[in-house]
This record gives structure tokens, sequence and C-alpha cells, in this order.
């Protein structure tokens, strides 16, 4: 009888893909703001990052149905790993052309956080790289012939239009640097306890 398997600590990105959200008018949003805003300088390197958004913030139509959408995931994800219910606390867009990246980084004061890709029309537009914090690095051999979800070092995504991902906010993570002549648009996002739920 094989040896019972309990899974401690485990690291999880919820992944999907939203269709009812309207990319095209949240991407003249953001690209109107970029034009009006010099944003602000946090983790994002040769490209623009919107003023954080607050939770009463007014704003479009749309971002606000994108908003509620993203909302119903995040609870979703707090249900499954059995957190209390949460909400978006706050967001920001970001507009990166080529040459542009992520650096390193992890989101303080949250719980879950997560990014939305608005626009993403070419290839090699900058994947999102998880890292794992363990150290196991150290431990497993690197002759390996395949890595698994147990053994691997890092998890790599390939941004495409409408896909979201939702992390746990001290999963570090950067981004590639975006290799198309075409800017990359996405949005981020933090949770905080929902207490009103």
């Amino acid at each position: 009888m094989p040896m019972r398997a309990d899974l401690w600590f485990p690291q999880i990105v919820w992944k999907d893909t939203l269709t009812s959200v309207d990319n095209a008018a949240i991407r003249a949003h953001v690209l109107e703001t970029k034009a009006n805003n010099k944003g602000k300088t946090a983790t994002n390197q040769l490209g623009w990052q919107s003023e954080d958004y607050l939770l009463d913030s007014g704003r479009p139509i749309q971002v606000d149905h994108m908003i509620r959408v993203l909302n119903t995931h995040v609870q979703d994800c707090a249900r499954q790993g059995s957190l209390p219910p949460l909400r978006i606390c706050n967001f920001w867009f970001n507009v990166n052309p080529k040459g542009s990246y992520n650096t390193l980084h992890n989101h303080q004061h949250s719980v879950l956080s997560g990014v939305y890709y608005i626009d993403i029309p070419d290839q090699n537009m900058g994947s999102i790289e998880f890292h794992r914090s363990d150290e196991a690095q150290y431990y497993i051999p690197d002759n390996l012939d395949r890595y698994t979800q147990f053994t691997s070092h890092k998890a790599t995504y390939h941004p495409v239009t409408g896909m979201l991902l939702i992390f746990p906010s001290w999963l570090k993570h950067f981004v590639h640097s975006n290799q198309s002549e075409q800017a990359r648009i996405s949005m981020s996002f933090n949770t905080e306890l929902d207490l009103q739920k």
C-alpha cells in the first residue's frame, strides 16, 4: 500500500481565461490614462505603471465590470484555499513596450494577488515567472530527465489576451522583457479581507 502524501505549504497559481470583459474598451481607458498621467515607479522597468486605483475610486463602467468579474474569481480562490472572504482592494495598469520588464518582487499587505492580460497582440511579449522560495534548488538534482510541479524551481506562464492568474501574494515573481514591437497591456491587483461578507 503506498504511503499517504500530505501536501503542506503548497504554492498555488490559479489560471482562467475571461470572456466577458470588454478588453478593447479597457485598453482605450488605459492608453488615455497613460497619455495624461506619468504614473509611478515600482517594479516596472522601462514601462509605465498607473497610480493605484483604490476600492471606491471612480472609474469607467467597463473597468467596474472587470473588477466584479475578477472579484468572483478571487472569492472562488479564497474558498478553495480555505481563506476568509477576500475582495480586490487596489489595482493598477501596466503598459510594457519593447525591452521593458518587471523585477523580482512579491505583494506585501495582501493575501492573494493577480494579473489580468488586457492586450497581448503578439508573441514574445514577456512571460511571468514564479519562483519557489524554499531553497530546494540546493537539494534537487540538476540532471533530472524532466521536472514536475514537485521538483521544478520555477513556473512560467506565457501571456495571452484574457488570461487571469491569481496567486499567493508572498509568491515571488518577475516578468521577462517584452521582445515585441508592440506593447503588453495588463492590470495587477491585491486583495484584503472582505468585511462585508
